[in-house]
């Protein structure tokens, strides 16, 4: 069978035409065309990173305010300087945690630090020590962020403990010159008041002047209301205490002392009157010897009994010195120590704002206490950061704290601040 040339190409194009066909719907139902106007969508964000922070601030500060303990309040200021003297120990670390615009934030501060005080009253050396840790654990939410910086906000807990501890060591020559000076004074009063007839309550008063004037004076460094140290005056009743128990022990023999001193008084009234009378016998020369005689014997008699009478007193006053060095003693040979410690809520704000690459500032408030723990607590804080390495950065800036605690006796009125510089990676 013979097909044409105009015959073949007929066929061809209507095979075409419909291989065309079959395969239209096949066409819309697999990926649109290159030219397609349908929309693509968008690819999923990838997930937020874990960042982490490590810091070692270091901060050198002075603290100053009011430190009491028991309604007894001492006056604070040590510089940085002095408190570098007296360190003993002190440790710092900073972490953050973050992802996304949540993280976790903490910090803790340990400082020890110790001093010895030396004097030459009543006690020899005062030893006193203080520890205090510092912490701090916040969540913070990233309001802002943009290549400039970003705005947090941040609410935490702040722990504070405080550990504080005085020892003192009694000075026993000075103890021992104290209780006999003691006993001779109120010896003084009472042999004033026999003689003059004065009212017991009078007496009672001599007797406590006596006392507060041989105390007075010889406590250095137990009644010291400028410590170098920010220790509560563990011992600021120790003065009152002595002298309470001081008269109390002279109250108790005071009777049997008052009746000898009032013996001693009366044989000495009756010596004199027997010497003046055999003096006034031996002037006579017209009295007969057995009238001389007598007076004699009277006069030695009499100085018999006063010397009777005034050994008596000497026992007793030795007596009463010995039990007021005893308990001088065992009063101001002694260790005091007080540990508190609290809770403070707090909210605030931190920021950071880049002025270079390199270079940018930071800054950090906070307020918090509302009565929780203490009645305030604030804070603040700003820096100049450089960012030595992608990884490495450090800063120097300036740190505030002010506490203000009173709770059961104690009261912590405090500010501390000064320069502080912190070194830290990120990664």
């Amino acid at each position: 069978m013979k097909i044409s040339l105009g015959t073949l190409l007929r066929t061809s194009q209507s095979a075409g035409f419909l291989l065309l066909c079959a395969t239209a719907p096949v066409a819309r139902a697999g990926s649109p065309p290159v030219d397609s106007k349908e929309a693509v969508p968008p690819a999923p964000e990838p997930a937020q990173p874990w960042r982490f922070r490590l810091e070692l601030p270091g901060w050198l500060a002075a603290t100053s305010g009011t430190v009491g303990v028991d309604g007894i309040n001492s006056h604070v200021y040590l510089g940085a300087d002095t408190l570098l003297k007296h360190l003993d120990m002190t440790a710092s670390l900073g972490a953050e945690v973050r992802k996304g615009r949540f993280g976790i934030y903490g910090d803790l501060l340990y400082v020890s630090a110790s001093d010895g005080i030396g004097t030459d009253g009543l006690v020899k050396k005062v030893d006193v020590r203080l520890d205090q840790y510092l912490a701090d654990m916040e969540l913070n939410f990233r309001l802002l962020e943009g290549p400039r910086g970003w705005l947090d906000v941040r609410a935490g807990v702040r722990y504070t403990n405080i550990y504080n501890k005085l020892t003192l060591q009694a000075n026993d020559e000075v103890i021992d010159d104290t209780s006999e000076r003691i006993v001779d004074n109120v010896s003084q009063r009472i042999a004033t008041a026999v003689k003059s007839q004065l009212s017991e309550l009078d007496l009672k008063e001599r007797v406590k002047s006596a006392v507060t004037e041989a105390v007075k004076g010889r406590l250095a460094g137990v009644e010291a209301r400028t410590p170098t140290l920010p220790v509560a005056p563990l011992n600021g009743r120790k003065p009152a205490i002595l002298r309470e128990e001081i008269t109390r022990l002279i109250d108790r023999i005071n009777p049997a002392l008052t009746t000898a001193i009032r013996a001693a008084a009366v044989a000495e009234i009756a010596e004199t009157r027997a010497v003046a009378d055999a003096a006034v016998a031996n002037a006579q020369a017209q009295i007969d010897a057995d009238k001389k005689a007598l007076a004699n014997r009277v006069a030695a008699k009499a100085q018999s009994v006063r010397a009777a009478a005034q050994e008596k007193v000497d026992n007793l006053k030795k007596k009463v010195q010995k039990e007021i060095a005893r308990k001088l003693s065992s009063e101001l040979n002694t260790t005091a120590s007080l540990s508190k410690y609290w809770f403070d809520p707090y909210v605030g704000l931190s920021a950071r704002y880049n002025l270079s690459k390199a270079f940018y500032l930071v800054a950090k408030g906070d307020i918090g206490g509302f009565g929780v723990g203490s009645e305030l607590t604030w804070q603040a804080s700003g820096a100049l950061g450089c960012q030595v390495t992608r990884y490495i950065h450090t800063e120097i800036g300036y740190r505030y704290l002010y506490t203000d605690y009173n709770h059961d006796g104690f009261v912590y009125n405090v500010s501390q601040s000064g320069v502080q510089i912190t070194t830290g990676i990120s990664f």
